[in-house]
């Protein structure tokens, strides 16, 4: 991972945007209001592109409900057409996923010609499930010619995800509003009840209300609320006018087949003229005071049975009072729901915060243990206080405590993990990992030391390799639900501010490397130069001026003798010129481009290589580059490998120049060996290209680079004028 400061920017960007919009959300904003903050949000974080929120209905057309764009800002629009085919609104119609259009020329209908009148050329949508229902869609279209970013259904997908609980949430309070006006004999009580979640009142108000409403209403003397455990036990929530010995906080067992187990089982209204079964603790208790039938309505949040609303009586229940529970209990629903809803979407919020603070550290490029212990601090302070503990593994099968935040063990533990162990399988899988009993690990001893009980932990990966984790512990039973994909995605955090800062220590090396390559260069050009031809030159010199001495003396055969001598001084200066000029730049791939210097490479080479290099010329940068590279790694299969043949590819491909070079020897190279390779991954990274090793023991090396190219020059096209130039 390889994340530069626009990057991080951007990232920033968007946590900011996404914030502003759940404050909105969490604070209860008109529908409108949220609407355009949005569609504004979403067109100012996509640079060249109109943003619209668009609502889907089942007689298959939509309607635009606003646009926004830079020169015209947000516009409530509304305009209704039908969905046509290839346009985005039947795409996520059809799939109900994230869907991308890459062009409207196929497109067709109202709605295509719309958009195309807009001036979008593609676009890019992400749907919006309220209530595991398609409502619409928010999308983005581009306006410039230019493709939408890759990544963007992800960015949309956050803003639809918020959105979505906006309309739940409008739409529980509707459905409040609608029952409180639609019901007449219990008109009065369902409005109290209704307000106080309209009102937002805390939800131990709501459920005080609503038993007490209920027993009022339905003419039983004894109500309760209770919550259902995963599997089926019961906790007392809220009760009214209890017998004694029955409380808020009693817990019981799932077994009987009284109305609660009913509920449980059918997730059904149910009601029971005898209590069946006295195992119950609270049910004994009203037993034991003359209450003997009883029935319950479910709850149900978010579409899940969360409870029952339960009536007792000591003789027969009112005819129809399951129905008239259920109303009561859908009121308690809502109001846990909207609880639910406020609290995700606050959490949210809070969450892009404190993602944002870390985030611009690492936009800032402050130090790395800066950057971990406000990635500790923040998750720790999320979690509403779970211990938190960052690591980086070691190559022994170790791992260093690298910063905490109420985590047990101190910066700069060393611990040894065995195999099958929490960081043993993260390390492994490079995925999220749970562990709800220690008990069960292979590391329970060192957890009891430590005095934990479960844990998560979420994977650290930096360019391709796990480079560590971030655990959340936990000393009183399993960690909440959820706990891994917040914990996600500050490790994500943590590996952007390692990869930044091994991107930095990389370009300072080879910065270095290259200073110290391009030193030593001089130094043996200039010992090459003295050495060699400077001396056949200066000998020129001095033989010429004897001569000139001799022809003065007139002595004719002495200065012939000498000129002569000057001559093959001056002829050997000459050679010895040109193999140091060859060694800089051979003449081969100076005239006949990539193909002509790989066979002057191979003429003094003392195994077979298999050549196929079929590629016009290019420029000089890009040629000179690719030479370097095959010729060391070339040297070094003759110095190293213990090979038997080898091969040189090159061809063009999608705008770049493809390069391969390996062989069928011992294999085990690695970069930083003393080998040239470094030199070689420096080489391809100085013009913008890549380059990648593989070398298992025993199986060879084969060395890949990609260069990016211009235009293709062409095979005729010669490079001398360039090189004068």
């Amino acid at each position: 991972m390889r994340d530069d400061p626009e990057d991080l920017r951007r990232s920033a960007a968007e946590y900011a945007a996404l914030r502003r919009v759940a404050t909105l959300v969490a604070r209860g904003a008109a529908r409108a209001e949220i609407f355009e903050a949005l569609v504004t949000e979403v067109g100012r974080l996509i640079p060249g592109s109109d943003a619209v929120l668009v609502r889907l209905h089942s007689d298959e057309t939509a309607t635009f409900v606003g646009r926004w764009n830079a020169s015209a800002g947000y516009r409530s629009i509304h305009i209704r057409h039908p969905l046509g085919s290839g346009t985005l609104a039947r795409s996520i119609r059809d799939s109900g996923r994230p869907s991308r259009i890459t062009t409207y020329a196929n497109a067709s209908g109202p709605l295509a010609d719309m958009v195309r009148g807009w001036g979008w050329t593609s676009s890019v949508g992400a749907p919006v499930l309220v209530d595991a229902q398609l409502w619409g869609l928010t999308a983005v279209g581009s306006t410039n010619g230019e493709p939408i970013p890759t990544g963007t259904e992800e960015q949309l997908a956050a803003f639809t995800d918020l959105l979505a609980g906006a309309i739940a949430n409008a739409r529980s309070r509707e459905e409040i509003e609608r029952l409180a006006a639609g019901l007449v004999a219990e008109q009065a009580a369902l409005r109290r009840v209704a307000e106080l979640v309209a009102h937002d009142a805390p939800p131990g108000e709501v459920l005080e209300a609503v038993v007490t409403e209920a027993a009022s209403l339905v003419g039983v003397a004894f109500t309760t609320l209770l919550r259902f455990e995963s599997d089926g036990a019961t906790e007392v929530v809220a009760v009214h006018d209890p017998p004694d010995g029955v409380a808020v906080g009693m817990r019981a067992p799932a077994k009987g087949d009284g109305a609660t187990q009913r509920v449980w089982r059918t997730g059904r209204p149910a009601r029971a003229d005898r209590l069946p079964d006295m195992s119950g603790a609270w049910a004994r208790v009203a037993s034991g005071q003359g209450f003997l039938s009883s029935a319950a309505a479910p709850i149900m949040a978010e579409d899940r049975l969360w409870g029952t609303l339960v009536a007792a009586g000591r003789g027969a229940l009112p005819a129809h009072i399951e129905e008239k529970l259920a109303r009561f209990a859908e009121l308690a629903g809502t109001a846990i729901a909207s609880s639910q809803a406020r609290a995700e979407v606050q959490a949210l919020a809070d969450e892009q915060a404190a993602l944002l603070r870390v985030a611009e550290q690492v936009a800032r490029g402050e130090p790395s243990d800066a950057v971990f212990a406000a990635v500790a601090a923040e998750a720790q302070q999320l979690l509403d206080g779970q211990p938190v503990t960052l690591v980086r593994y070691e190559e022994d099968e170790s791992l260093v405590v690298i910063s905490r935040s109420g985590g047990p063990a101190p910066p700069g533990t060393r611990i040894a993990y065995e195999p099958g162990s929490l960081p043993d399988r993260v390390r492994r899988s490079a995925d999220l990992v749970r562990v709800d009993d220690y008990s069960t690990e292979p590391n329970a001893a060192r957890a009891v030391q430590y005095g934990l009980v479960a844990a998560v932990a979420a994977p650290i990966a930096v360019e391709s390799r796990i480079w560590g984790s971030l655990t959340a512990t936990s000393a009183d039973g399993p960690v909440a639900r959820g706990t891994e994909q917040r914990l996600q995605r500050f490790a994500n955090l943590v590996a952007t501010a390692v990869s930044n800062a091994t991107s930095r220590a990389q370009l300072i090396a080879s910065r270095a490397r290259v200073l110290s390559t391009a030193d030593e260069t001089r130094r043996r050009l200039q010992r090459d130069v003295h050495d060699g031809a400077q001396q056949r030159l200066v000998h020129t010199v001095i033989t010429l001026k004897l001569a000139r001495y001799s022809l003065e003396q007139g002595d004719m055969p002495t200065a012939i003798d000498h000129v002569e001598e000057a001559l093959k001084h001056a002829h050997r200066a000459t050679d010895e010129l040109r193999e140091i000029v060859s060694g800089i730049l051979p003449a081969a791939l100076t005239r006949r481009g990539l193909r002509g210097g790989v066979e002057s490479l191979l003429a003094d080479q003392p195994l077979p290589v298999e050549v196929a290099v079929e590629v016009p010329r290019m420029a000089v940068e890009v040629e000179t580059t690719a030479y370097f590279i095959i010729a060391e790694a070339l040297t070094n299969v003759v110095k190293h490998a213990r090979a038997g043949r080898a091969w040189v590819r090159a061809d063009l491909r999608g705008g770049a120049l493809s390069i391969e070079v390996g062989d069928d020897g011992a294999g085990g190279a690695r970069p930083g060996d003393g080998s040239g390779l470094t030199g070689l991954f420096d080489r391809a990274e100085a013009c913008g290209g890549q380059l990648r090793l593989s070398s298992p023991p025993g199986r060879g090396t084969t060395i890949k680079a990609t260069l990016p190219v211009g235009e293709p020059l062409g095979p005729a096209h010669d490079l001398p004028a360039q090189l004068s130039g």
